[in-house]
């Protein structure tokens, strides 16, 4: 038996409602093929626009089986339109520890929460500052309106 990695990226308006990664685990397990790892990766950026999506939703699949028995899993992948890209590549060995891809997936995800965190808190700071600033210029305003009032009085 060979092994093999399928990575496919899924169209994230349609991602939600696709079965297809349950279905090619069913399938590999239904040629008697032994599944190492699966990860449903999450949404990322593409490189460039496939079919007006600039994000897509990320599967990876590591297996083995049948060299015969590969086409049942690519015919899962054929006629579905809400796949962007599809590629299945032989691998020497079994793989079953977390994926560079998956790690830096997560990676970003904290970082990008971490930054909307700071965001978050400088835009509330200069809303503080501004609140101060509008405040202190209306009191010198007030203060310059008094001034002026009471200059006009004395006359």
């Amino acid at each position: 038996m060979n092994h093999y990695e399928l990575i496919y990226i899924v169209n994230p308006q349609q991602a939600k409602e696709s079965k297809l990664f349950d279905k090619c685990k069913e399938q590999i397990s239904s040629v008697s093929g032994v599944l190492h790892r699966s990860e449903d990766i999450g949404l990322r950026d593409l490189s460039y626009q496939i079919d007006d999506c600039s994000k897509g939703h990320y599967f990876l699949l590591n297996f083995e089986c049948q060299p015969e028995n590969l086409k049942e899993i690519e015919n899962l992948f054929k006629f579905n339109e809400s796949i962007l890209r599809s590629s299945i590549v032989k691998k020497r060995k079994a793989e079953s520890e977390t994926s560079a891809l998956m790690t830096q997936t997560k990676d970003q995800s904290s970082s990008s929460q971490e930054t909307t965190l700071e965001s978050v808190k400088k835009e509330a700071e200069v809303k503080e500052e501004t609140k101060e600033e509008n405040k202190a210029s209306d009191d010198s305003q007030e203060q310059k309106q008094n001034e002026s009032n009471d200059s006009t009085e004395d006359k």
